[in-house]
């Protein structure tokens, strides 16, 4: 090796990163992207958590506790609630995170200092925010209790008037792993889909059998759909397996209807068919196919509510959030498995889920077959 030799090699593979706009811009741009994009989006502090005040006292005192958690930043209360059944489908359905019952004796019990408990059911799937939520409303009960008791606010010398009773559901042990295997079960499927459709069209087209197709009378739309319904069954195989090792061998029981969940796994494969169209249009060799996967993959992951809430999220990504697929795949799976979520309940989500799957699909299947031209 000369001096030279190696000075020529180095220049070459420069002027060869300067015309190739792919490379050059998923070495700085991404990055600097994805830096800006997550340092400013996440952010551990909870706030505007959703959540229900079911008021069953109409008195004064009631009524401005009702008013102080309503205005609180840690909850967003935003919808009225009169039945504990109400609040315990929009729990399973994933509407609200966390519900406090006032009591109807609240205000005289507080009056004639006997100690009141407000009944808590808080979604405990997410470990670290159920466990914040927890320590917030103890506060508040404490401080309740100094507010209509007039004692100093310490803790020898004062037993809480107001007493906080809370109940965790779906995941009463805290286990991390279930809030994370079935969220990542659909990730999964996601990003395996979307990789073996990509790959496939891009293998095709790379050994030339894309174009000895298309000269027959197979035509586009058939090689298109052949795919689609060839690895769609491959990523519905693959969600099975999933599941069975997810109960078996992590212990995680399947709360909701097997049916229901059954029903809802070709969504899981819809929109990943879809965005691996659109990958293959614009992919020529196998590494675009795993760049271009991987800019789409990343922001599912962080943004779709997998790894932390989305109300961790600020604006404008909570918006943005909303056009991934895999914010609705996450939460099917979740509402499905660990809440127990029934049809009507998890409707929204599954219609959204299926929205996005076939715009997807539609607009991956008319940018492929434009490039096949």
């Amino acid at each position: 090796m000369t001096w030279r030799s190696l000075s020529v090699v180095t220049l070459k593979e420069f002027r060869h990163m300067r015309h190739d706009r792919l490379t050059l811009l998923l070495t700085f741009g991404l990055p600097i992207f994805q830096l800006i994009l997550y340092g400013y989006a996440l952010d551990t502090r909870i706030r505007h958590l959703p959540a229900a005040v079911l008021n069953l006292d109409s008195h004064q005192a009631g009524r401005l506790l009702a008013e102080r958690i309503s205005q609180s930043p840690l909850f967003a209360v935003n919808a009225a609630y009169h039945t504990q059944t109400e609040v315990e489908s929009a729990l399973r359905a994933g509407a609200i995170r966390v519900a406090v019952e006032i009591p109807a004796n609240y205000t005289s019990d507080l009056l004639y200092r006997k100690q009141t408990g407000l009944r808590v059911w808080i979604d405990g799937t997410d470990v670290v925010s159920s466990n914040y939520v927890l320590s917030a409303l103890d506060a508040l009960g404490f401080e309740e209790s100094v507010a209509h008791t007039g004692l100093q606010a310490s803790p020898l010398r004062l037993v809480p008037t107001v007493d906080i009773r809370p109940t965790v559901l779906f995941n009463p042990e805290g286990r991390t792993s279930a809030f994370l295997i079935p969220g990542l079960i659909a990730l999964l499927v996601q990003m395996v889909t979307t990789l073996l459709i990509a790959h496939s069209i891009t293998t095709e087209r790379e050994r030339g059998t894309l174009e000895q197709m298309l000269t027959t009378s197979i035509g586009a739309d058939s090689i298109i759909a052949g795919k689609c319904l060839a690895i769609g069954c491959v990523g519905l195989f693959e969600s099975c397996i999933l599941v069975l090792v997810m109960r078996w061998m992590f212990g995680i029981a399947i709360q909701g209807s097997l049916a229901l969940l059954a029903a809802s796994l070709p969504l899981l494969v819809l929109a990943p068919l879809g965005l691996g169209l659109l990958i293959a249009s614009k992919a020529r060799v196998h590494a675009h196919v795993l760049q271009l996967t991987h800019i789409v993959f990343l922001p599912s992951v962080m943004l779709s509510g997998f790894f932390l809430p989305r109300e961790f999220l600020k604006f404008p990504l909570g918006l943005f959030s909303n056009l991934l697929p895999a914010t609705y795949l996450v939460a099917l799976a979740r509402n499905i498995i660990l809440r127990g979520a029934s049809l009507a309940e998890i409707g929204p989500t599954l219609a959204a889920a299926a929205a996005c799957g076939i715009v997807l699909t539609a607009l991956g299947w008319r940018t492929l077959r434009a490039s096949l031209r």
